[in-house]
């Protein structure tokens, strides 16, 4: 930490010097007047969260909207400067690069670079694709967004990056359209890069994202073989709030829902007066299974009286869950689980999803 300060205390001076390697120019309607830098080694970057050091900062102030970055000199490196409620500009640099990055626009994003073939190809790419975020956003919040819709922006905007590949795939900006894919667009492109693409210096940073894809896919998978409705749901055992021991199993002989939730899940929350209608509509034939995961005992507890949970609620103390998400295949939060009286896994749904109501009036036959 002592070592990061006195290194930001220098680069800040550096940072007011008119020879600055990276210069932001702002268009001066936008009225800003600063930001605040977070910068560091691709390196560094590139390692897994616990081993990765924390990146540098500095604050870049101007009357102007012309501001001056200093680049890290004897190495790759990634600069991230936020513009707009979430949105943000990656830049990066190799020892020597000089840049002039141009911003028009916040929303949607529009800049342009200058200085490297690199950073001018990333700055149409994400020029071009906020376009596509942007239409994205403002249809998740009107209220009722149509499901085709976003699934054809969800796909427009994952061929601007896959058509940029098929079209330059020597780019050193391979790397960066790769990281804006998923599943077996990512994994593909991953595999397909050709030695040139490979080498770029941005190349190291998918390391860490092929892991997580591959996990995902590795949990997707698992879950379409449990969905089948020949695949027994893996048993589990966990305590109560009174301490008694439960098993999945004790249910034999009815409908269950397992409901994967946490404390720290707003939409596990946002979803629990649906499940109490359902609750309260299938019962006797149907029980509901909270199992808690990621939270903290304490929390668990008050959360149960907080929301008034009738259910069977059981406190999962695994760190991360444990072997039991990776078992049913848990993506995200909340998942919910329909196991039939059989003891055989029907459906597993992901996310706060209505239609899941469905699928259980129509698994159940009411």
């Amino acid at each position: 930490m002592k070592k990061s300060i006195l290194v930001l205390s220098a680069i800040a001076a550096v940072a007011s010097m008119a020879s600055a390697d990276i210069k932001v120019n702002v268009n001066p309607a936008l009225g800003v007047r600063g930001f605040d830098v977070e910068y560091g080694y691709l390196k560094d970057m590139s390692q897994k969260p616990a081993e990765s050091k924390e990146p540098f900062r500095l604050s870049a102030t101007s009357e102007s909207g012309s501001f001056a970055i200093p680049t890290l000199a004897d190495d790759a490196a990634q600069y991230v400067i936020p513009v707009n409620q979430g949105d943000y500009i990656v830049l990066f640099t190799q020892p020597g690069d000089e840049l002039t990055v141009d911003i028009q626009n916040f929303s949607p994003l529009s800049y342009t670079v200058k200085g490297t073939q690199l950073m001018e190809d990333i700055a149409r790419l994400d020029s071009e694709s906020s376009v596509f975020l942007e239409q994205y956003h403002k249809m998740r919040s009107s209220g009722q967004p149509d499901p085709e819709a976003l699934k054809q922006i969800g796909e427009a905007y994952d061929k601007l990056f896959t058509d940029y590949i098929a079209a330059n795939p020597e780019s050193a900006a391979v790397p960066y359209a790769i990281m804006h894919l998923d599943g077996a667009d990512f994994m593909n492109a991953y595999e397909g890069m050709t030695p040139k693409a490979a080498a770029s210096p941005l190349a190291m940073l998918l390391e860490p994202q092929k892991e997580r894809v591959g996990r995902q896919m590795a949990a997707q998978q698992r879950k379409q073989a449990l969905q089948s409705g020949d695949a027994m749901a893996p048993d589990f055992t966990f305590k109560n709030a009174e301490g008694k021991e439960v098993s999945l199993s004790d249910f034999r002989g009815k409908w269950v829902i397992i409901d994967f939730w946490g404390t720290w899940c707003p939409w596990c929350i946002k979803g629990f007066p649906e499940l109490k209608e359902a609750y309260a509509k299938y019962a006797p034939q149907l029980e509901i299974v909270g199992v808690a995961c990621n939270d903290e005992y304490d929390a668990w507890l008050n959360g149960l009286k907080k929301y008034d949970l009738p259910w069977v609620n059981l406190y999962n103390p695994e760190p991360k869950g444990g072997k039991l998400l990776e078992d049913y295949g848990v993506e995200g939060f909340p998942t919910k689980a329909i196991v039939n009286p059989e003891g055989k896994i029907v459906n597993i749904t992901t996310g706060h999803n209505p239609e899941f109501y469905n699928i259980l009036k129509e698994k159940m036959g009411k």
